[in-house]
Formats: C-alpha cells, structure tokens, sequence
C-alpha cells in the first residue's frame, strides 16, 4: 500500500504511523468504506439507470472521461467552473467519447454498449454527436445535483468515521509495527 497519498491528507499526517492505524482497524474501515460505495452505486443506479449497472458504469466513464481534460489535478473550483458551479463558457468544451473507447475502458462489449448508449440517449441522459457521445448537461439540474450533493454530505461522513478510527488504534500503546521499509521511508520524508 503506498502512503503517498495518506500523506496528501493533513488529517492522516497527524498520526504516528497511518499503517499500522489502517492495519489495526482494517476491517471496519473496509466495512465503512465498502459500505457507502455500495449505498452511492445502489442509489444512481436506481435514479439513472433502473438499476442496468452495465449503463450505469458506461454513464459514469462517458460523463468523467468527457471534462477530464477540464479538470487536471491540483486545479481550484474557481480555476474552472462559473458562480453555479459548472464550466459555464466552456461547456462546449466537454470532449465527446467514442463507442469503441467506451467499450474499451469498461470491458463492456461493443454491442452491449451500443445498446447501452441507445437506452442512456432514450432518457436523454446523453446525447450523439458527430465524433461520439456527451452526457447531457441539461439532465444535470436539479436532480443530480442534490443526488450529489447527498452523496457528497454521506461521503464526509465515511471520512470522518474513518479517521476518527484510524486515530482511536494510533492512540493505542503498544500496536505492533507492520511498516515496510518504502513506507517509513515515505513517512519520514513526509
């Protein structure tokens, strides 16, 4: 497991030793953790896809892949978005993606995806262009908004139930080391 990114996190550079908290309370922080991914994939299934998981996971890499370019990593909201929150003048921006890339990034079939793409354009959830598919940014107010917004208020939750553990086993005298030599290393120079 590598700890750059725990130490990304100022919460996580607090602890004395982020593997041996994570080892020492492993199996809640996978429950809590699995647990709401499940919830949040249960959750957009249902309002997007009446639960087609195949369109749903087609949806999700079709709408990420389209406005990656837009968002490279590090930038600031306000770096790229307008007052509501979206690209604003450059929503024309978002790139459109390819049936045959779609299916190469899920491992979906070609055909599948055709006909996943059909039924995602059917509920206007996305739309055709000339050099692929775009999701439609119009279906994006209000009820994916608020569907993100609970998701995002359910996932502060899970981080916070998570460091709250990962510091109750760091407080712990005498929890035995299983940092690796790339991990103390990592740690120290942190």
């Amino acid at each position: 497991m590598s700890t750059t990114i725990a130490l990304r996190v100022p919460e996580l550079r607090k602890l004395k030793n982020f593997v041996n908290a994570y080892n020492g309370a492993f199996s809640i922080v996978a429950y809590v953790t699995n647990r709401f991914l499940i919830d949040h994939l249960l959750r957009a299934g249902r309002m997007l896809t009446d639960n087609d998981f195949e369109a749903l996971v087609i949806w999700g890499v079709l709408a990420h892949q389209g406005v990656a370019h837009l968002m490279p990593p590090g930038v600031m909201p306000s770096a790229v978005l307008d007052e509501r929150g979206r690209f604003g003048e450059n929503d024309h921006m978002i790139r459109p993606i390819l049936l045959r890339d779609i299916a190469q990034i899920t491992g979906i079939p070609r055909e599948t995806t055709r006909r996943k793409l059909a039924q995602l354009a059917e509920k206007k959830h996305i739309s055709k262009v000339n050099q692929g598919r775009v999701t439609s940014i119009d279906q994006v107010e209000p009820e994916l908004r608020e569907f993100t917004r609970e998701s995002v208020m359910r996932l502060l939750v899970v981080a916070d139930k998570i460091t709250v553990d990962l510091r109750d086993v760091d407080g712990r005298a005498g929890v035995p080391s299983t940092t690796s030599a790339a991990d103390s290393a990592a740690l120290k120079n942190a």
